[in-house]
């Protein structure tokens, strides 16, 4: 077994002593493919979770407050919640019958 993986080290060492002017290529053209990558991965993470963010909590500017929420709102229920609070109710108490909060 170690003298299979000698054998495959020694064979890949000695690749890239022979093939040095295509590394010199490759190398630095990986490196900049995978730092791109990276930061595009890193970028989908932040809008993911600004997503979560927006959609899953809810501000109440009376408390100055986020609620959290079980799922996302669908427009009826926004329309809702908006003619109860003209009416004076808390945005609390109304997301608490809705049975929406975390």
């Amino acid at each position: 077994m170690r003298e299979k993986l000698k054998a495959k080290l020694a064979r890949g060492w000695n690749w890239i002593k022979e093939n040095k002017e295509v590394l010199i290529v490759v190398v630095p053209a990986a490196a900049a493919g995978i730092t791109g990558a990276c930061k595009l991965g890193g970028k989908a993470l932040d809008m993911v979770r600004e997503h979560q963010h927006q959609d899953l909590k809810c501000y109440d500017r009376s408390l100055g407050h986020y609620w959290k929420l079980n799922r996302e709102l669908g427009n009826d229920e926004w329309v809702a919640i908006e003619q109860r609070r003209k009416n004076g109710e808390r945005l609390a108490d109304i997301l608490s019958e809705m049975r929406v909060l975390k």
